[in-house]
């Protein structure tokens, strides 16, 4: 039996004006058929589509892309899609042409589908009247994020995302953390403003928060997740239960062709898909790692103190300063233990060591859990920090 969903017609006036950004990227420009695919679908809800390349695009793929769209736009691989984003909308177009639009669309090439067509898709988000949304949303007590490979903004929010790509997005950033913080950056941005937003996938009663990479199958199944992220079948997350069921519910369930799939999975990760899928069952559920602090409460924390310092220097306090920077007035600087403190490595960054900040200073500590049970005893004695990774009964 084929998905069925829940549809009202969504052919409005209203959502006339409709541009797409896709941020495309490979190592050898090869533009794969999903992608032809999932643009073709894109083509029925959007009334214009401009394709970023970051890096590199060969003859056969320009000729691909142009059978759905004439706009192409190459650029240097830096950036991720957030800096593809910004160099579309700020040097691509002009602001008269952007304000034309009543709808921001912007996705990139991350995901196999979609595994119903947008225009169902849109139907079901439109009929919501939302100022913004997404495929997905993760519901993390610290950390609450749309995840970025599918956004739409309404009219009322595209000033404010532009606003934020002016401002916090660097087109130039080469650091994996810094597309993350790109994202963490402006779902907080969202937040705060009180933006009126949704999702697509549903809230079950049990398992939300499914982990689209190492649960496929269980995203499709529960959350009715409409896309399969690229990266199940990397060495980093793919299980061999979870993608195999994945695929069966996929070739019994919709009308996506897995031959698209199987093709970029054998010359991306040099895995082979056999024609037929076995059934297969993953009786495992990988959910994505959640936080112990509440955002209220960090916000609460930021606010009541002048000078904020944090405690951490990689993943995690990266991720904190794109998002909570903004509530307080005054960073005093990363800080790490004195035994791994070496004064000439940190020459751009306000990084200290501990022993050098004052036993009264505000200190959050942005660090993972593991890390974090490591330093707890160093901050015995200290009035004012705030733990992160850990629930308030442990510290």
């Amino acid at each position: 039996m084929k998905f069925k969903y829940e549809i009202n017609s969504c052919k409005s006036s209203e959502y006339k004006g409709s541009l797409a950004i896709m941020s495309v990227y490979d190592p050898d420009g090869i533009i794969d058929d999903y992608i032809i695919f999932y643009l073709t679908s894109l083509k029925t809800v959007a009334d214009r589509i401009i394709v970023v390349i970051n890096g590199k695009l060969n003859v056969s793929g320009e000729h691909k892309l142009r059978t759905v769209t004439d706009e192409i736009y190459i650029r240097e691989n830096t950036g991720f899609d957030f800096g593809a984003y910004k160099d579309v909308l700020e040097h691509y177009l002009n602001p008269e042409e952007i304000k034309q639009y009543q709808e921001l669309i912007l996705c990139n090439d991350t995901c196999f589908g979609p595994l119903v067509p947008f225009e169902k898709i849109f139907c079901k988000m439109r009929d919501k009247t939302l100022e913004m949304w997404s495929i997905n949303y993760i519901d993390d007590l610290l950390l609450p994020h749309f995840q970025s490979y599918f956004m739409v903004f309404r009219k009322n929010t595209i000033g404010i995302l532009l606003d934020f790509l002016h401002k916090e997005v660097d087109s130039k950033a080469v650091e994996l953390a810094q597309a993350h913080g790109y994202e963490h950056g402006l779902s907080e941005v969202l937040l705060m403003n009180h933006i009126k937003s949704g999702f697509f996938t549903y809230k079950p009663q049990q398992n939300y928060n499914i982990d689209i990479f190492k649960s496929p199958d269980y995203a499709i199944k529960y959350l009715s997740f409409p896309m399969l992220k690229k990266k199940v079948f990397s060495e980093d997350f793919y299980i061999k239960e979870s993608c195999a069921e994945a695929l069966r519910i996929i070739n019994e369930n919709t009308e996506y062709p897995l031959k698209y799939i199987q093709e970029t999975v054998k010359r991306v990760y040099h895995r082979e898909i056999p024609e037929k899928i076995e059934n297969s069952f993953s009786p495992k559920i990988y959910t994505f790692g959640g936080n112990e602090t509440e955002r209220k409460q960090v916000i609460e924390f930021c606010r009541m103190h002048k000078k904020i310092y944090v405690y951490g220097n990689g993943y995690m306090s990266k991720l904190f300063m794109a998002r909570f920077r903004r509530y307080f007035s005054e960073f005093g600087g990363y800080i790490v233990s004195d035994e791994f403190y070496k004064e000439d490595f940190y020459k751009e960054e306000k990084v200290y060591p501990l022993s050098n900040i004052d036993r009264n200073a505000p200190v959050i500590i942005a660090l993972m859990r593991k890390s974090t049970m490591q330093v707890m005893d160093k901050m015995r004695g200290r009035e004012n920090v705030l733990f992160l990774s850990v629930k308030p009964s442990e510290q």
